[in-house]
């Protein structure tokens, strides 16, 4: 028969790969953990994990059980999240994962409210403009700017968002004026460096300006926006975050470029109690923000 501990162990030693550091994580003797994983393997009549002197890796057979194993987990954990929170008090951790514009310039500074009603939820926010390699093991809620194609997630389009290109007045100041896109092939633009974004999103400016070459160049918004708060040249930015700079503004250009986020959630952690109230703690962000997502004209 499987039991729940036989595969909780299992679960710890497929994440951390190596016997003595599950072990250590578990809070119990790695020889207690290796009885465990043979008491699984007798269970299932299969080898679960391949042997080698560098760390532990699953076998097909444990692949397969991997499923299971992390349904089992979260129906345990929904069902303690359920009966032992205190009140409407939530506590453990939750990690999510989200594009640095989205994470840096909305969801953090919004995280206050849900703090303050959950003091003991744990929320890492984890930045990342790399979204088409995520696995669901590496997060329970993420935000993303491209329509990802992981499995067993359930996905939905959280917003539509507009971009624009914003510059500093003593900038604009002191070079010729921008009135249409290709005004732009006079002046230094800020943009990604190649491998900040994947492939689709990186695009994006080379789209409107096939011949531009980006002058100065950093892997997040942030730098962006520094170097185009400094005079450095035009920002390409999203206009939620843009139109909030108080040093820069947004140039008189139609791009007509718009894009989503899209939320994705495990779907063997959508019932657990902290992965909906941040969901729902999102979705009072993005709703009580809808206006600012898509810019009126200038």
């Amino acid at each position: 028969m499987i039991s729940a501990d036989d595969l909780t162990v299992f679960l710890e030693v497929s994440r951390r790969g190596r016997l003595v550091e599950a072990a250590k994580h578990l809070q119990i003797n790695h020889t207690t953990v290796s009885r465990h994983i043979a008491r699984l393997e007798r269970a299932v009549g299969q080898r679960l994990f391949d042997r080698h002197a560098d760390g532990w890796t699953v076998t097909p057979a444990g692949t397969q059980l991997l499923v299971h194993a992390e349904g089992v987990e979260s129906s345990l954990i929904a069902a303690r999240e359920e009966c032992f929170s205190q009140g409407s008090k939530l506590s453990g951790r939750i990690r999510v994962i989200a594009p640095d514009g989205f994470g840096t310039y909305l969801l953090l500074p919004s995280l206050a409210d849900l703090h303050a009603t959950h003091p003991s939820l744990i929320v890492e926010v984890a930045t990342a403009n790399r979204h088409s390699t995520l696995t669901p093991r590496e997060f329970d809620v993420a935000v993303t700017i491209e329509k990802p194609y992981a499995r067993a997630v359930e996905l939905r389009k959280l917003v539509d968002y507009t971009l624009s290109f914003y510059a500093a007045p003593h900038y604009l100041g002191s070079h010729d004026p921008v009135a249409t896109l290709e005004d732009l092939y006079g002046h230094s633009l800020i943009w990604y460096v190649d491998d900040a974004l994947d492939l689709s999103t990186f695009n994006l400016l080379h789209e409107l300006l096939p011949e531009i070459h980006p002058r100065i160049q950093a892997n997040n918004i942030a730098g962006h926006i520094e170097a185009a708060k400094s005079g450095l040249g035009v920002a390409f930015l999203p206009t939620f975050i843009g139109d909030r700079i108080a040093e820069l503004r947004r140039l008189p250009v139609a791009t007509n470029t718009t894009r989503s986020y899209w939320v994705s959630i495990p779907r063997d952690l959508r019932r657990l109690a902290r992965v909906r109230v941040l969901c729902d703690h999102i979705d009072d962000l993005v709703a009580r923000n809808r206006s600012t997502f898509v810019a009126s004209p200038v």
